[in-house]
């Protein structure tokens, strides 16, 4: 059963509206090129230049790491050196990328810092192993958030790094009983958000100020609300699990409460929403990777170009290794 922040006493937080959001009046959905030889694209960062980050795999399932402008004119790909499927989560506004890459031995990713110059590094933590988990959101201090696998093999702990230095865990104060802290995105004044799973498996959004914990779920969201990604105005790109077990991607205004409705109308049965920077712009795709597009609230002129608006056969949006939910 769904559990309400007004139903979290014990956690301290905003009464957040029960608006279950409308689809954005004015606002542009650009879609993002799909880089050479993909068949589905995930984004999962935008930084404020808009450079878009994410992951896509080719027509043999194999998964690849890329960055650039949406309209896909400059589109950098890489690799990893040991042959692991990197997947870029977040970018930063000076081009550092960090991510998980799918390695053998790892159940969810080996975790990676990208600097701005190229350079590759595997991320360690407090016991000098490579993180399992994921990396994703940060600010301009260059600090990152993400999670790993604890030692137990079944506790995902959150963390905040530097580079490609483990800096500290991040604990949830007030919440017992947690499975599973996910940070994914902290901004310029230290404020972190993501998701948390409590102790009956339902998974709720946060947002982390200080000392201070707001926990929330989507008012439609059925065991699964999180947030992806905030920026300094306090937006939150996110994404919830209807009854039919399909995920939809929102905008959360943190200050009012509103949700608003990500959806770029082309049909879908699911959409999701990721990262999202200064200027509101947000990263989604539909169909698991099928329609990948940034949500531009701007006016239309201000918004960024994008490429061609493709979607893929929908034959193509299958698990990429067995990993169609994302992490």
């Amino acid at each position: 059963m769904r559990k309400t922040l007004l139903a979290a006493s014990a956690l301290v937080g905003v009464a957040l509206l029960a608006n279950t959001g409308v689809l954005a009046k004015g606002a542009t959905y650009v879609p993002i090129a799909l880089p050479k030889g993909a068949v589905t694209v995930l984004p999962f960062g935008i930084n404020d230049d808009n450079i878009v980050a994410g992951g896509y795999t080719d027509s043999s399932g194999i998964l690849h790491g890329f960055y650039g402008p949406p309209d896909g004119s400059k589109y950098t790909t890489f690799e990893m050196k040991d042959g692991s499927q990197p997947e870029a989560r977040g970018i930063r506004n000076d081009g550092s990328i960090t991510g998980l890459a799918l390695a053998s031995g790892f159940t969810f990713g080996e975790e990676f810092f990208r600097s701005p110059s190229g350079t590759i590094s595997l991320i360690k933590g407090p016991n000098k192993n490579v993180l399992d988990g994921v990396a994703q959101g940060g600010n301009d201090a260059d600090v990152y958030v993400g999670d790993y696998l604890d030692t137990d093999g079944a506790t995902r702990v959150g963390y905040q790094g530097k580079g490609a230095k483990f800096l500290s865990q991040i604990t949830l104060p007030k919440v017992k009983g947690v499975t599973s802290t996910n940070p994914r995105q902290i901004n310029n004044n230290n404020v972190i958000a993501g998701g948390y799973i409590d102790s009956s498996g339902v998974q709720h959004g946060f947002v982390l100020d200080g000392k201070k914990l707001t926990s929330f779920d989507h008012p439609k969201a059925v065991g699964v609300t999180i947030a992806e990604g905030i920026n300094d105005a306090e937006q939150i790109a996110g994404l919830y699990q209807d009854t039919s077990g399909n995920r939809h991607g929102f905008l959360l205004d943190f200050s009012t409460g509103k949700y608003t409705a990500i959806d770029p109308g082309d049909g879908s049965t699911a959409q999701e929403a990721w990262g999202i920077n200064n200027h509101g712009l947000v990263v989604g795709d539909t169909n698991s990777g099928a329609f990948p597009f940034i949500y531009c609230p701007l006016k239309k002129s201000k918004c960024p170009k994008g490429g061609a608006a493709a979607s893929v056969h929908p034959e193509h949006a299958q698990p990429v290794n067995g990993m169609i939910a994302r992490p």
